[in-house]
């Protein structure tokens, strides 16, 4: 199966030390998903209940814990579009601010995007295309801005190395 993968170079809690979550969640989550945190999983702790979609008066996280592991003995504990996070497992959530970028694969989309068009956030996290102008009263409006590939395939007669994803670039324009 072929999750979202997800890149947070251009976030305010990666270069300004903001907040970085502790979440948790009872069903497996992908990175780049978008949420919020609806109190501690445990009384007095520092790990959070992460719910997906948006609620009024709740901040909006995004999902991303590195896909890297140090087992580098399965291969794909390597690949981003592999990884996910498990269920009752915890993993980092990023406070998103207006102007953060960040990055998705297609399948953090519902919908196929589109460079130039708006998005917003639905109810299982994802961003559903909302047209080629901002709408009015969402909890969160982005842009994408740009597309890329990263990595590259290379097929042999015996196999295939690699794998390549298109990666679209989505510019937070407001929070609600």
């Amino acid at each position: 199966m072929v999750h979202v993968c997800c890149e947070t170079t251009n976030l305010r809690a990666v270069h300004y030390a903001e907040r970085i979550w502790d979440g948790i969640s009872d069903v497996d989550i992908d990175n780049g998903t978008l949420g919020y945190l609806d109190g501690q999983a445990e009384e007095g702790g520092m790990i959070y209940n992460f719910k997906t979609g948006t609620a009024e008066g709740k901040q909006l996280v995004l999902v991303h814990m590195p896909e890297w592991t140090e087992d580098t003995t399965n291969r794909l504990n390597q690949r981003k579009d592999k990884f996910f996070n498990k269920a009752g497992v915890p993993f980092r959530c990023f406070t998103i601010a207006v102007g953060d970028e960040f990055a998705l694969s297609a399948e953090g989309f519902v919908g196929e995007p589109v460079v130039g068009q708006y998005v917003t956030v639905d109810a299982n996290g994802k961003l559903a295309l909302a047209g080629d102008s901002a709408p009015e009263g969402a909890a969160m409006v982005g842009k994408i801005m740009r597309k890329r590939q990263i990595g590259k395939t290379l097929v042999t007669g015996v196999r295939t190395y690699g794998y390549a994803r298109m990666m679209y670039t989505v510019k937070v324009e407001s929070l609600a």
